[in-house]
């Protein structure tokens, strides 16, 4: 079998949802993200990588999908409110000047947010977040906060954020 042909093979079991690490039930936190609260049909997780302070992550938790038009009616409108209800939290919280949103599952394809508050301060303002790193940077390079630290940011300490809608 051709490197191709395993790629593709491997490709079709990640879509399938084989060992999906997104799949619920999944531990709440990792060392690549912190659970801040379960909502209607997804779980917000701050991402542990904090280099675009507020990083955050929307996983859908009902069964595994792979794209938005795989789910019926109710858990699109649940998701999209859920995704609401997370920003709503963040910009509250952290008052960006931007929000950034992507569904992209290339790498992961498992149904889930990344949700990405963006300062006129950052370095990379005005620009695309992705554009310009290396492959697997966030792998490589990562800004990993602890638990202690994780804790200290406002909207991980003020659940009663996600408990208004």
């Amino acid at each position: 079998m051709s490197h191709q042909d395993l790629q593709e093979e491997s490709w079709v079991d990640l879509r399938r949802g084989s060992d999906c690490v997104l799949c619920a039930p999944r531990e709440p936190n990792n060392e690549y993200r912190l659970e801040i609260a379960k909502l209607s049909v997804s779980t917000l997780y701050l991402f542990r990588d904090q280099r675009f302070r507020g990083y955050s992550l929307l996983t859908f938790d009902h069964h595994h999908a792979t794209a938005l038009e795989e789910l019926n009616d109710g858990e699109y409108t649940a998701f999209v409110l859920d995704l609401r209800q997370a920003a709503t939290a963040i910009r509250t919280t952290l008052n960006p000047d931007h929000m950034n949103y992507e569904c992209l599952g290339n790498s992961n394809p498992h149904l889930h947010w990344h949700i990405v508050p963006s300062y006129k301060h950052d370095p990379r303002w005005g620009q695309p977040i992705w554009e310009g790193w290396q492959r697997n940077e966030f792998t490589i390079n990562r800004f990993v906060l602890t638990d202690s630290s994780c804790s200290l940011l406002p909207f991980t300490a003020n659940r009663s954020l996600f408990t208004a809608y």
